[in-house]
Formats: structure tokens, sequence, C-alpha cells
């Protein structure tokens, strides 16, 4: 039985920020989907592996020196496709091009095996502790809360910035505030679910949400269903199973999104 285990501080911790990440990675997610900005969320959490490894090789908190150079990357993508005539997926490719090899340059000077470094490569929802929790929490509310309350300008520019800017938006700060709010959902989320995965918690719900919502609210309540009942099912699958939490649970939001396939056409 379930209860049997939820009877270990780890795993009601794990249960715990998988619903948490449930919610807020999916409910990002939204703007992320709206926006095509799936390969700038990858960008970020690679730039993450960056910032990992630069905090292991000075000896700093790995969760601050990912976040801080995850940050100083969104802001450089959002500069850059300012200032210049490129496309956005190219300047973001020139973003995750440099991330990756630094982080790859940075991990070869590392002397000796790091299990911490490796904990943010592919998740562990196992290690999470009362800190990580509660940092989680207060991010979460802040970011949903944010979200909620200027959800008409940042749904303005995800639909059309040029529109926007003529209402009299301020399109250049909210697509700012978007990027950095997308930099730090992703940062918080990569001891739960890895490096490798944490785009498809934002991407697959929100996806999936898509295939069934006919409104904008229905599209962000759907997500987060979607988002809370994988965290459930993955974190309940793995626990039986002897699986990886982070790929079990995205695995489950796969199956999700399969399902709102299935909803027959109309007519």
């Amino acid at each position: 039985m379930i209860t049997e285990y939820l009877t270990y501080p780890f795993i009601q911790r794990a249960f715990i920020a998988s619903l948490i990440v449930g919610i807020l990675c999916p409910f990002v997610g939204n703007f992320v989907v709206l926006r095509r900005m799936s390969f700038f969320s990858d960008a970020i959490s690679h730039s993450a592996f960056a910032g990992i490894a630069v905090g292991a090789l000075l000896g700093m908190d790995l969760s601050l020196s990912s976040l801080v150079v995850s940050l100083l990357v969104s802001l450089l993508i959002a500069f850059l496709s300012e200032k210049t005539t490129l496309s956005h997926d190219t300047v973001i490719g020139i973003a995750f091009s440099g991330a990756i090899a630094s982080g790859m340059l940075v991990l070869g000077m590392l002397k000796g095996y790091r299990a911490d470094v490796f904990t943010f490569l592919f998740g562990d929802i196992l290690a999470i502790t009362d800190t990580d929790l509660l940092l989680l929490l207060i991010i979460s509310v802040l970011s949903v809360a944010f979200l909620l309350f200027f959800s008409k300008p940042f749904l303005q520019i995800s639909f059309n910035s040029d529109l926007a800017r003529v209402e009299g938006i301020n399109v250049r700060l909210f697509e700012y505030l978007l990027f950095f709010i997308i930099a730090v959902v992703v940062t918080v989320s990569l001891k739960i679910i890895g490096i490798i995965l944490v785009t498809s918690l934002l991407i697959v719900p929100a996806a999936a949400a898509r295939n069934l919502a006919s409104s904008m609210k229905r599209l962000f309540s759907l997500s987060c269903v979607f988002g809370l009942v994988s965290g459930i099912l993955g974190m309940t699958a793995s626990v039986y199973l002897n699986t990886a939490s982070g790929p079990t649970i995205v695995l489950v939001s796969i199956g999700i999104f399969f399902l709102t396939m299935l909803k027959p056409s109309a007519g």
C-alpha cells in the first residue's frame, strides 16, 4: 500500500514536491506553448547546467549558481533578440550552444566524481530537503500569483505583441519578466525533474490541455490538472516499480497527452 511508504518523511516531501511542480510547470508552460518558446526553456535548462558546473568548480551553492547563470542567459537572449535582426530561434540556438559548451568545458576541469552535479542532470526528487520544498512553494505561489495578476498583458503579448504595443502595453518589460519567470521556474524544478526532462513537464501538460480546451480559463485549469495527475501517478508508479521519478512522471504526462488526442473530432 502506498500509505506504508508515506510514513517516510523523504517520500512525503517527494510527493508534495511533485504536486507543486505538477501545478507550477504546466501553468507557466501555457505561456511557453502559446508563444512557441519550448526551445527557449530548453536553452535555459542547459544554461543551468553551465551554472551548476561553475558552482561546483568555485565551491558555490549549486542551486544559486544555476539560478544566476540561467537568469543572465535569459536576459542575454532577450537583449540579443531585441538588438539584432536575427530570428528568435537563432539567438536561442547561439545561447544554447554556448551554455552546453561552457558547461562541458568547466565540467572537464572538475576533479573526481561529483554526485551532486549529476543529481541536477537527471533529477532526484527523493533528495528534496525541507528547505528545497519551502523555496519551491514560495517561488510557485509568487510566480502563479504574478502571472494571474498580470494575465491580460502576458496573454496579449503572447498572441499579438504589435497590437499589445498599440494598446499601450510595455511589451519589452513584460517579455523580460516572462523570460525571468521561466528561468526561475526551470531552475527550481531541476532537482526534481532534472535538466534533461524539465522542459517536458513545462510543455507536455500544456500541449495536452490545448487538445481539449475551448477557452483560456479551461486551458490553464486542464494543464494544471494534467500536471497534478502526472505528478501523483508518476510518483506512485516510481515508488512501486522502483524507477526514477522524473522520467516516470514525464512518461505519465506523455501518456495523458496521447489520451487527449483520442477526443472525437467535431462534425
